[in-house]
This record gives structure tokens, sequence and C-alpha cells, in this order.
């Protein structure tokens, strides 16, 4: 018998032991795969989840941004501010309902809350929360996990309150009446249904008024300056801003420097701590400024000098070297206080302390000459003064010109290049970014050219709807 040790045998018991210790190795085993698949369990439910969550909560971001922004834009309709703020609510649930569809990647329909402040100096404040519920998948399988989780996204729009005024050209240029489909019955509609409708009018809205002018400007409807805001639409009196825009009608020159210093006016007149976030300037014309609203002195050859003030009419039959005779009142569209040929000088400002110099030389006398010339460049130099003091102010100019006279020369007895177009005007008043003149540092406006009166309601809605989008 062979002797070797053999530990088996020669220990005993000990083959007992081994088998013991590889059934309990087995089972130590199997209890780490067990947590481990735990572990891959919850690793895998967490990216998939995180994965989900992250889907929702960007479509949730989104969801609350356009139910933000819709709601600021509901805010132009409604009477008090208890009806906008009831609009935004419905505008703000239907945009986030529209924008984050039930059970998107697994969520529950998604819920949102609105609230509106209106701020004092002249600002809304719309801010949407919305939050959705999202079912966990394979952390269901883990005891004691979460059964589901909240994912909440917050958007915010502010709407500022606008002040605008609306200075419309009614001179003769435009054509008479001959038909409700006539010229001006567009403009008129174009203007209210396109423009005015857009804003909301009432206590606690925006403000709205108009100036009209031809051989002078006329204030139609003062700005409302109280902190009440608002403005009034139509009403029986007949004195609302859509009633004194249909009771329009067309006659006279051109006094466009008049009319946009009247608006200008108007916004400045406005209490500073009152004032709405944006204030706006729309002006619309056919043509070439063509007066200078300014006090002159008379110098018969016989008596003493005699004040005249009024708006001096540039384009007459006479030479371009001749002076300017026909005086128009200021104040009014078309009535004229006469014919003086003694007028022999231009002041150097106008009404309202406009210069008549700029970018055009006048020939000088004292100051400067009154010559039909002069005249004429004097009125395009104070429109584009006036343009300027108001974009010094940050009010945003905008403009629109109707027809194809305003790309030609409407006047040749200046030597005008197509610099001087009407169109070229309407560019520099706004300064547009097709301007010869475009400055980006100062207040950016928009120029918007029809060429007839079928395009006008295009015009205005497009610059309402710009307006617009600036106020949020």
């Amino acid at each position: 018998m062979d002797t070797k040790f053999n530990p088996l045998i020669a220990v005993p018991g000990r083959a007992t032991r081994v088998v013991r210790l590889r059934r309990n190795s087995r089972g130590q085993i199997a209890i780490i795969m067990a947590l481990c698949l735990v572990v891959l369990v919850a690793m895998a439910g967490l990216a998939v989840d995180s994965g989900r969550a992250y889907g929702v909560k960007a479509k949730l971001n989104a969801a609350v941004d356009a139910a933000s922004i819709a709601g600021a834009r509901a805010l132009s309709q409604g009477a008090t501010d208890a009806e906008r703020m009831a609009n935004a609510q419905e505008a703000a649930t239907r945009y986030f309902q529209a924008n984050f569809p039930n059970s998107y990647l697994g969520a529950a329909a998604g819920t949102i809350q609105t609230t509106t402040v209106h701020d004092a100096a002249g600002y809304w404040r719309v801010t949407a929360r919305g939050m959705a519920t999202m079912p966990v998948t394979l952390l269901q399988l883990l005891p004691s996990a979460l059964q589901s989780f909240s994912v909440v996204a917050t958007g915010q729009a502010i709407r500022r309150d606008v002040d605008v005024m609306l200075v419309l050209d009614t001179s003769g240029s435009l054509g008479p009446p001959t038909s409700p489909s006539d010229t001006l019955s567009k403009i008129k509609a174009a203007a209210i249904n396109g423009f005015v409708s857009r804003f909301a009018a009432a206590p606690g809205g925006d403000r709205v008024g108009l100036v009209s002018f031809a051989s002078g400007a006329v204030l139609d409807v003062a700005i409302n300056k109280t902190s009440g805001r608002g403005f009034v639409r139509s009403n029986s009196s007949h004195t609302g801003v859509e009633d004194r825009i249909n009771a329009l009608t067309i006659t006279g020159s051109t006094a466009q420097a008049e009319g946009l210093r009247r608006g200008l006016a108007e916004l400045e007149a406005v209490p500073v701590n009152v004032r709405s976030g944006l204030r706006v300037i729309l002006l619309f014309s056919d043509g070439a400024p063509n007066d200078v609203s300014a006090g002159f002195t008379r110098t018969p050859s016989s008596g003493p000098a005699i004040a005249v003030s009024g708006d001096l009419y540039s384009e007459t039959d006479s030479p371009a070297t001749a002076r300017a005779t026909r005086v128009y009142r200021s104040d009014q569209r078309d009535q004229q206080l006469g014919d003086y040929n003694d007028i022999v000088n231009l002041p150097a400002v106008g009404l309202g302390g406009v210069p008549l110099g700029g970018r055009r030389a006048l020939t000088a006398g004292t100051p400067y000459a009154n010559t039909r010339c002069n005249v004429n460049k004097a009125a395009r130099n104070m429109v584009e003064n006036v343009a300027d003091a108001a974009r010094s102010e940050k009010i945003l100019v905008y403009t629109i010109g109707l027809g194809a006279r305003l790309n030609s020369n409407e006047i040749t007895f200046c030597g005008y290049n197509s610099a001087e177009y009407g169109s070229a005007i309407l560019r520099r008043l706004a300064n547009d970014v097709s301007a010869d003149t475009y400055d980006a540092e100062e207040p950016t406006g928009r120029y918007c050219y029809a060429a007839d009166a079928d395009q006008l309601a295009t015009c205005f809605s497009d610059i309402a709807s710009e307006v617009l989008r600036l106020t949020q």
C-alpha cells in the first residue's frame, strides 16, 4: 500500500470543509451578482429616465416661453386691465397646450400657471410656470424607488406699453376723392385696420395720438398724458383716433416738418415719470417736404417791419431765385394767410426752435436769403432735423411712402440728385438700414414703400407688427 501523504486522506474531514467552502463561494457570487444587477438596473434606469427628463424639460421650456410671449401679445386686447389679464391667461394656456402635447415622452399632461403684473413704469410682466409629471421606466423595478417625478420650467416675457404718434399726410397730391375706393379711403382703412386697431385702447393700455398735415399741421387727437394711459378709438362725439382719421380730407401742400414736429412735441409733453417704455412716431407721406414753418419779418418799402408767422411755401411758378411769397397758417391744413413779396430773408430757426440749416447749404443772407430754392432746402433740412431730435430721445421713427413720385425729383429748380428723392428723405427720417446716412448707434426704424394705395394695408400692418414685437 502506497503510504505517500495524501491530504484528503491524511486529514479527516478536510473534503467536507472544501465542499462547504465551494458551496459558500457560489452563494456569495450569487449575492454579488444580484447586487450588481440591481446597480446595473438602477444605472440603466437612471440613464433612460434622465434622457427622457432632459427631453421633457427642453419641450417644457419651449412651451412656457411660447406661452409667456403669447400672453404678452394678447395684452393688446381688452378694454380694462382685468380683461387684458384674462386674455393673457387664455392665450398662454392655449399656446402651452399646443406646444406641450399630452404623453410627450410618456409625460402626463402638463399644467400651467400664469401671472400678469402691470408695472406703473409702463411695463407688463407675464410669467408662465409649467409642470409635467413623468413616470419612471426601469426604476420602477427597484424597491422603494420613485414611481414618477415632476419636471418644472418657467418662462417670462415683458411687454412695454407704447406711446405712438401717427402723423398723416393729407396734401392735395394724393388726389381728390372720387369714390369709396379712392386713395384717401384706402389710406384711412389701412391706418385704422392695419395700425390703430392693433394697440390696446382704454385705461391702462397704449397711447395713440394723431397729427395730420398739408399746408400746415393739425393736432387732431392729443396723446393721453396721464398715468391712466390708453386712448379712445371711437365715440359718439367723434373725437376718437379712428373718428378723426375718417374725417380727414385732401388739400394743400406738404408741411412735413411741422407735422413731424407736432407729433414729437406730443410725445415730449407726456411727463417723464409716466411715459411708456417704448415711444414711436409713424409718418405717412406721398412726397418730399416743401413748406417752412417759422416766424418771418416783412420789410415793406415804406413803413415799419411787420411780423408774420406761418408756413412759407416753396413750389410756385416763379423763377428759382425769386422770393417765396405764399404763407399759410401753420396750425391748419390749408388756410392761406396771404402773398407777401416783402419777406426778404429767412430766419435761422423755425417754429419750435427747429433750425433751417442742415445737410443742404442755404444761400447766405441775414441769415438766409428768401429764394424758392432756399425755402425748399430749408423745408427738407427741418424735417430731418426734427427726426434727428426724435431719435436722440430714443424715439423710433417709422415712415411709409406712397406712389412713384417719391422715386423721382419732384422739383427741378434746385438741381437735386437721387439723394433728394422723397423716398431717400423718408429712409433717412426712419434711420432705415438702407438709408445713405444710416447710423447703427441710433434707433433703427423702417421705411415701407407702397407703389399704390392697395399696398398701404400691408405697410401699416407690418409696421404695427414690428412695433408690437418690440414691446416684448
